[in-house]
C-alpha cells in the first residue's frame, strides 16, 4: 500500500496534480495542494496534499530529495491551509507532532459546510475529524495542537467580517466561544490577511490586515494563553499599499518589524504592542 501511494505521488508529479499550487478564495487566502505543501521553518521534512475526485493523499516529503516517508488517504477533499495572501502556509503545530488540513467551505451567508482533520504527523493517523456549518477557514493551532482557531467568515468584500473561534480538539472537537480582543473589546474584525509572522514555538501568530478606506492592522493571537490583541498601525496607506506590507519578528522575537519593500515602515514591540514609526 505504501509503495503504491508513493508511486501515485510520483506519478502527480510528473503529469501535474488538480488543483496544484494555491488556490484562493473572495474570503479567505485558500488552500495549497502539491510539493509546496508546509514545513517548519529548517525542517528536514515537509508535508504535502494531493487532492483526488473523493479522496485526498497526504504524504511526508523529506525536503532535501523529494523522498517519500510515509503517506495515507483521507476520505475527502482537503489541502493545506494558507493563513495570509502573501502565501504563508499553516496547518503545523509547533511541537511538530500535528497537522491541520482543511476543505473549502461555502460563500458567507450561503448553506454549506467546511470541514477540518487533524492528523498524526508520526503516523498520518487520524486524531480528529469536524464538520461544522457555514464558511470557515484556518487560523493557527496551539503548539500541543490541543486547541484549534478557526475563522467564522461572516461577509466578504473589500473589508470581509469575521471572528475567531476555538475549537477544542482535546476535547473531542467542541466549538468554543470567539477570541476577543483584549484592546477594544470587539468579537467581530474586518480586513484582508496580508502577511504572517509566527514565533518559532508556535505561540504567538501575528496576521497583518489590509483594510479599505481604514488604517492596517496586526492582529497579535496567543494560542496558548488563547488571548488576542488588534494593533492599529498609523500608516497613512492605500489598501493597494497595504498589500504590500510584510512581517519580520527579530531574534528573540521581542521586535515585529513592518516592512513595505526594503524600508521599514514601523516596528511593534511585541511586550507592550506599543508601535513606533520608522
Amino acid at each position: 500500500m505504501k509503495s503504491l501511494l508513493a508511486g501515485l505521488i510520483v506519478a502527480f508529479a510528473l503529469v501535474g496534480a488538480p488543483g496544484a499550487g494555491a488556490n484562493g478564495s473572495p474570503y479567505s487566502p485558500g488552500l495549497v495542494y502539491g510539493w509546496s505543501g508546509v514545513g517548519a521553518e529548517n525542517s528536514a521534512v515537509r508535508f504535502v496534499a494531493f487532492g483526488m475526485p473523493k479522496s485526498t493523499i497526504v504524504a511526508a516529503v523529506r525536503a532535501r530529495d523529494g523522498r517519500v516517508l510515509r503517506s495515507a488517504v483521507v476520505k475527502g477533499f482537503y489541502g493545506v491551509p494558507l493563513v495570509a495572501y502573501d502565501g504563508t502556509a499553516g496547518g503545523l503545530s509547533g511541537d511538530g507532532r500535528w497537522l491541520v488540513l482543511s476543505s473549502y467551505g461555502p460563500q458567507p451567508g450561503d448553506a454549506g459546510k467546511t470541514s477540518f482533520v487533524v492528523l498524526s504527523t508520526k503516523t498520518l493517523k487520524l486524531r480528529l475529524h469536524t464538520v461544522l456549518p457555514g464558511s470557515w477557514s484556518f487560523d493557527a493551532v496551539s503548539p500541543d495542537g490541543a486547541r484549534l482557531y478557526l475563522v467564522e467568515h461572516i461577509s466578504a468584500g473589500p473589508n470581509p467580517r469575521y471572528r475567531v473561534r476555538i475549537l477544542d480538539v482535546a476535547g473531542g472537537g467542541r466549538l468554543r466561544g470567539a477570541i476577543v480582543d483584549r484592546l477594544e473589546d470587539e468579537e467581530v474584525m474586518g480586513g484582508e490577511p496580508v502577511t504572517r509572522a509566527s514565533t518559532s514555538n508556535g505561540r504567538w501568530a501575528y496576521t497583518l490586515y489590509a483594510r479599505e478606506k481604514h488604517e492596517p492592522f496586526v492582529h497579535a493571537l496567543d494560542t496558548v494563553r488563547r488571548e488576542a490583541f488588534c494593533i492599529d498601525l498609523p500608516l497613512d496607506l492605500d489598501r493597494q499599499k497595504q498589500w504590500g506590507l510584510r512581517l519580520k519578528l527579530s531574534e528573540g522575537a521581542k521586535m515585529l518589524d513592518v516592512r513595505l519593500g526594503r524600508s521599514s515602515v514601523a516596528e511593534i514591540d511585541t511586550a507592550s504592542f506599543k508601535v513606533r514609526r520608522t
